[in-house]
């Protein structure tokens, strides 16, 4: 599938779990790649060039290699759109969140500013958690980043508290879709960090990573509960009534707003030739359509959330009510 726009990608994680390391490396890696980093403020990374701009929300560096670090304290929608409006040709753009910023309403940007989907599209959010300083029971801040994540790095893994395996079942326990790397920000390779496919990995089972698709089959069927944080994976493959569902998700936005961080999926509903791909961040959700389903392929669907303090048995026999009575007889 071809797109068009500028990819983005958001990285975020607690202070000190190694963001500034890794935006480092990526600045002046010989990676071929023009990309423009984006921070929320200027300072934390050293860099060399020529300043394009300064004063004001922003400040911009162009960097020797085709880079470029732009420092943004003011409105995120309206830097993309100034950056674009440059005319300088970007692979890529990187997003670095502060340490105890919550992601929800960066990620919520490029689903819900419609003069921003002609110019850049979310290829994913990337979460560095602190092997060593593990603060996952004394930090919300720390468990929305993780919850909001489509890849998860564990970090100063020669530091590492306690077992790997036991901090890597935390994470599936808080974010069983995202897949989780012992990683050393020095070595991973560029490949690991970009190409997420945040969106057009929902059109289709092909263009979900064998990764991914491995932790959705291995979920547990019931809700998972780690500290406040909930997740749940609905499957069916039955075929859903959209007008229900969609009341269903009003009343999920109304009730619980901002607690349920990530809704994602496929849904297979009555009538509709295509799948229909369910992105959700901070209770608003967006239902649109897909590739249409091919006469071989089995059809059904899935939808994982991850949320704060929401009640998933209410949640999961909600979209059971949803399923057509026709499909439910079958």
């Amino acid at each position: 599938m071809t797109r068009f726009t500028t990819p983005v990608t958001i990285v975020t994680g607690f202070l000190g779990s190694g963001k500034t390391t890794l935006i480092n490396r990526i600045l002046k890696e010989s990676h071929g790649s023009r990309i423009a980093v984006i921070e929320n403020e200027y300072g934390e990374v050293g860099v060399d060039g020529e300043f394009l701009a300064t004063g004001g929300d922003e400040t911009i560096i162009l960097l020797q290699n085709g880079c470029l670090c732009c420092s943004v304290r003011g409105d995120l929608a309206r830097a993309l759109q100034d950056l674009a409006g440059r005319g300088i040709a970007f692979d890529r753009v990187l997003i670095e969140t502060t340490g105890i910023a919550d992601p929800g309403p960066v990620i919520q940007t490029f689903l819900a500013e419609t003069r921003l989907q002609t110019l850049f599209h979310l290829d994913g959010t990337i979460t560095l958690v602190d092997g060593h300083h593990r603060m996952i029971a004394d930090r919300p801040e720390i468990r929305a980043q993780i919850g909001h994540a489509d890849r998860l790095l564990i970090t100063k893994g020669d530091l590492l508290t306690g077992d790997a395996a036991e901090l890597t079942a935390t994470l599936h326990g808080i974010n069983p879709r995202a897949p989780v790397m012992l990683v050393d920000l020095h070595r991973i390779p560029m490949a690991e960090l970009f190409d997420l496919l945040f969106e057009t990995r929902a059109y289709a089972p092909d263009y979900i990573p064998a990764d991914e698709l491995a932790l959705l089959a291995a979920a547990p069927p019931a809700p998972v509960h780690v500290h406040d944080v909930v997740s749940c994976v609905y499957r069916s493959q039955a075929a859903v009534d959209l007008d229900k569902l969609n009341q269903l998700f009003d009343a999920l936005q109304e009730r619980f707003g901002a607690k349920l961080w990530r809704c994602k999926g496929v849904i297979y509903a009555q009538g509709h030739r295509q799948r229909l791909i369910v992105q959700g961040v901070q209770g608003a959700v967006q239902i649109s359509a897909g590739l249409v389903w091919r006469p071989y392929q089995p059809r059904g669907s899935t939808l994982v959330f991850i949320g704060q303090d929401f009640p998933p048995d209410w949640l999961l026999r909600g979209l059971r009510d949803c399923e057509t009575a026709s499909a439910k007889g079958s």
